[in-house]
């Protein structure tokens, strides 16, 4: 009897320590949100990086592709996107050239870019004559936070979801330039300006793994497991790494996804790997639209949200949806106490869900659960980094995320 208990336990710490210990979470973290993948922006090299990295991790467990493209089976679902590029435009003040970059100036309207001068106003002036274009002073907060300014124009308005089609102007192009920039000028001067602007199509890339449940099923009251894989991407010699913003709900994800290819439960499991979060959610959206099982075959979903940052708002687990996981949830709690976790029905956090990849989800009337740890100082800067990243806590959730799973 001693013998098979001590078989029992070991085999117990062996699938613990081999499915999700803090040295496989580091390596995935490593692998998603180091300087290499530059950020992850979707569509972006550093991106695609970081989704072969998850694809690889996948198809090394055993997890089967989850999407069908071209009659194949694969990984990775296309989105399509368009991107604005603005690459040669430039602009000659005081006889010096500056290109179009983060550091010098972006482009906030588009429009048709005639020869001719464009003359310097500040926010809410009036324009007056003929210009060809406008040159924008940053406003205050503009200034006092340039790289935000940039990441919301720079980045986001020139990425396009192509199913929401790319809208044409006939309004006078305008840009802003940088607080730098904008030392060197005056309102009423007039700036000789070059602006070249070419659509180019672009695609992003959710990634889908599939395990099949021991019911034999594989579409039968199927769960769809999320993360976003993307970020804000690298703005100047700033990388945006993204750490817990969300490689630490990916990671996560990818943790639980090794426990129940071991240990499948009666349901299939999805897991998703979304991009276009930081693009209004456009790669869940995309997802939601385009499912790989039939829709009546889902569940629930759950969504996986800045989970690991060691200067979390939230010590523990919080679960925002649906509250008809909310016992299955305090059931699989694991690790935490009572104290550590906290439910939180839909209707008392509808604002906090429309802005998470679970809002995808609830538009179509699936039963949706988003996981989290609460909010973090570093959001969406370049200290979203990897050393602030509580890799115990992460464990202590990825088997909580495996315990849901299986209990639900």
């Amino acid at each position: 009897m001693k013998k098979y208990l001590i078989i029992a336990v070991l085999a117990v710490i062996g699938f613990k320590s081999g499915a999700q210990n803090i040295a496989n979470l580091k390596k995935d973290m490593y692998g998603i949100a180091s300087d290499a993948t530059q950020g992850r922006f979707t569509a972006s090299a550093g991106y695609l990086k970081a989704a072969r990295y998850v694809e690889a991790q996948l198809r090394a467990t055993g997890i089967k592709p989850g999407w069908k493209e071209a009659g194949k089976r694969t990984y990775l679902q296309p989105v399509p996107f368009s991107w604005d590029d603005y690459s040669g435009s430039k602009m000659r003040i005081g006889g010096k050239i500056y290109l179009h970059s983060a550091e010098n100036f972006i482009v906030v309207q588009r429009g048709i870019a005639k020869e001719g001068r464009w003359v310097v106003l500040s926010p809410g002036d009036s324009v007056k004559g003929k210009p060809v274009g406008i040159i924008l002073l940053p406003s205050q907060s503009q200034a006092s936070n340039w790289e935000t300014t940039v990441i919301r124009q720079y980045r986001f308005g020139y990425m396009h979801y192509l199913p929401d089609g790319t809208s044409t102007s006939d309004a006078m192009p305008t840009i802003v330039v940088s607080p730098a920039l904008a030392k060197m000028l005056t309102r009423g001067d007039s700036v000789n300006v070059k602006l070249i602007y070419v659509s180019e199509c672009k695609t992003g890339y959710n990634v889908i793994g599939i395990v099949p449940g021991t019911d034999g099923k594989p579409a039968h009251q199927g769960i769809i497991v999320g993360a976003h894989l993307d970020h804000i991407g690298r703005i100047g010699k700033h990388i945006y790494n993204g750490a817990n913003d969300d490689a630490s709900g990916c990671v996560a994800e990818l943790g639980a996804a090794r426990m129940l290819a071991t240990h499948p439960g009666k349901r299939a499991v999805i897991f998703a790997f979304f991009c276009g979060e930081e693009l209004n959610l456009k790669g869940s959206r995309w997802f939601a639209d385009h499912l790989p099982i039939p829709q009546r075959a889902i569940s629930m979903t759950i969504n996986l949200e800045q989970l690991g940052s060691k200067h979390r708002s939230f010590n523990g687990v919080w679960a925002l949806g649906d509250p008809t996981f909310k016992a299955a949830f305090y059931k699989a709690r694991t690790d935490f106490t009572t104290k550590g976790l906290q439910f939180s029905p839909t209707d008392s956090v509808r604002e906090v869900l429309s802005n998470t990849d679970t809002y995808s989800f609830m538009k179509k009337k699936i039963p949706s659960l988003l996981l989290g740890s609460g909010g973090f100082d570093e959001h969406h800067t370049p200290q979203d980094k990897i050393n602030l990243i509580d890799f115990e806590h992460l464990q202590k959730v990825t088997d909580l995320l495996y315990h849901f799973i299986k209990t639900i």
